[in-house]
């Protein structure tokens, strides 16, 4: 038997991709969450006419009523949510590990310090005779 005529398949396929427990709402906004950003980015979304616009395409609350704006407006805050931990996640795996060295302390000068101008340029002098066998 070829999984295309295995109505029991079928069943479990549609129960797999419910959404395992997520309402019609957030299934919607998961797999349109680029899409929806991009829409809602242009200016402040109206949850309100949103709830009202979900209602008109079919897309209600998991008891059938019709979506409150509050109801919209969270459940957009958990997709996003959810959608950035995913990314977050798949981008860390695919990423190797980084190990931070720190550079170690500059050896302390042989030298003491300078005080002024002068003695800079009196060393400095006396550094160019030397190597160049004054």
């Amino acid at each position: 038997m070829s999984q295309k005529d295995d109505p029991e398949m079928d069943r479990i396929a549609e129960i797999a991709r419910s959404g395992s427990g997520r309402s019609p709402l957030y299934r919607w906004l998961k797999s349109r969450h680029d899409a929806f950003l991009e829409l809602v980015s242009e200016e402040r979304p109206d949850w309100k006419r949103l709830a009202q616009g979900f209602q008109e395409i079919g897309v209600l609350s998991p008891d059938g009523n019709p979506l409150t704006p509050e109801a919209v407006r969270h459940t957009w805050w958990r997709v996003r949510r959810d959608v950035a931990a995913a990314r977050e996640k798949k981008q860390a795996k695919a990423k190797p590990a980084v190990s931070v060295v720190t550079p170690a302390e500059p050896p302390p000068s042989a030298e003491p310090p300078v005080s002024d101008a002068g003695d800079k340029l009196s060393r400095l002098k006396g550094k160019i005779n030397e190597r160049s066998g004054r």
